[in-house]
């Protein structure tokens, strides 16, 4: 049986590539960024967790994907809320016996790293088993757009949602920090709103709507991010 190692790996790069450059570039070098990476992936795993008894327990639920997928996204908000003020409790008591530094986990770089944990973590569930299949000698397309292979639509929606989770770490910190609840809720809001797009898909309509649509929210989302955190365009611009 013959092997199709190239749309497998093509579309494992869309998927996973961009967050691993992330995490080579933030996290790779330091052990406490990584353990930081891997917090944060289990608790958007008990955020998943705590879905999955929800709807477990309501049976009427069940029948309602857009009442599960609301719940799936408090949880998911609460846990990241909740992640924050753990890794703020755990800085302030390290702050404490530590006589090197006083901000082990402080500063936009560590809400970049809890941002791609839950990320890679979300990735991973939604992707794995989709992309297990494309190594086969076959393919499958999805029932709006015929022309487009599932695997490639599913990378691609990977890939936008690990960046869209970067930008809700670092603003859901920010918020926190600030005391922000407009920003806080904001976040809720605009994650609610691209996991539902996800809808159009079990409602037969072509995927590459809900795919333009999640791509422009993360570039406005990761827009508004940067002028927040006042990024510096120089060191884009010098790649160019």
């Amino acid at each position: 049986m013959a092997v199709n190692w190239l749309p497998f790996l093509g579309c494992l790069s869309i998927a996973f590539g961009p967050s691993a450059t992330l995490f080579l570039c933030t996290a790779a070098q330091e052990a406490q960024a990584v353990i930081l990476l891997i917090t944060s992936a289990f608790f958007w795993l008990i955020s998943l967790l705590l879905s999955s008894l929800v709807w477990l327990a309501a049976v009427p639920l069940r029948k309602h994907l857009a009442l599960t997928l609301v719940f799936s996204v408090l949880f998911q908000e609460g846990l990241r809320i909740l992640f924050v003020l753990m890794v703020k409790k755990t800085n302030s008591a390290l702050s404490r016996i530590s006589r090197e530094t006083t901000d082990l986990f402080h500063g936009p770089r560590y809400s970049i790293i809890s941002g791609l944990g839950y990320g890679v973590a979300s990735a991973m569930f939604m992707y794995v088993n989709v992309l297990s299949e494309a190594s086969g000698p076959g393919t499958y397309y999805t029932p709006g757009t015929p022309s487009m292979p599932i695997f490639l639509s599913g990378a691609l929606q990977a890939s936008v949602m690990t960046g869209l989770h970067v930008c809700w770490g670092l603003l859901c910190a920010d918020g926190l920090e600030k005391k922000s609840w407009p920003l806080l809720i904001s976040v809720t809001l605009s994650h609610l709103v691209v996991s539902s797009l996800t809808l159009l898909n079990e409602a037969g309509y072509s995927p590459v709507y809900a795919i333009v649509c999640a791509y422009t929210a993360l570039l406005i989302i990761g827009a508004y991010t940067f002028i927040r955190f006042r990024g510096d365009i120089k060191p884009f611009l010098k790649l160019l």
